[in-house]
């Protein structure tokens, strides 16, 4: 009997902890889903993911201009170069699924390949924000 009360106290901890850890929606996801739900149309949808892409894009290079701004000059050329080697990075990617979406049929997969790119330069806005929050605590 204890075993099974110790399993149920057990399994509603990590399911707490998991739920408290959950990452809060960042704003620009927020108003992408609210888009979404008001646009189900392939062109609504893509049109959606587009101002997305732009607004993370526009965060990406606010966040990297305020790391740079906090790092010393080895780390500021330290970016510099990885951020052009991630720039070779994105182009090369959105080249990638340009050739695997040219070859598909479907107006599913014009919103799909939006995603898709949107993601990379997401990624990588997270990226710098989490690079940037190292470096706040550590000022």
């Amino acid at each position: 009997m204890r075993k099974g009360i110790y399993s149920i106290v057990i399994l509603f901890y990590m399911c707490a902890i998991s739920f408290a850890q959950e990452p809060a929606k960042h704003a620009i996801d927020k108003a992408l889903d609210v888009c979404l739900d008001k646009n189900s149309s392939t062109a609504g949808m893509t049109n959606c993911i587009g101002e997305a892409y732009g607004k993370w894009d526009k965060e990406l290079n606010r966040l990297y201009a305020e790391l740079m701004k906090r790092l010393g000059a080895d780390g500021k050329i330290t970016l510099k170069e990885a951020q052009v080697q991630w720039l070779k990075f994105r182009d090369a990617e959105f080249k990638l699924l340009d050739g695997i979406y040219d070859k598909l049929e479907g107006t599913m997969y014009i919103p799909m390949r939006a995603d898709s790119r949107m993601q990379i330069v997401k990624n990588r806005a997270l990226e710098l924000k989490s690079n940037l929050d190292l470096v706040k605590d550590s000022q």
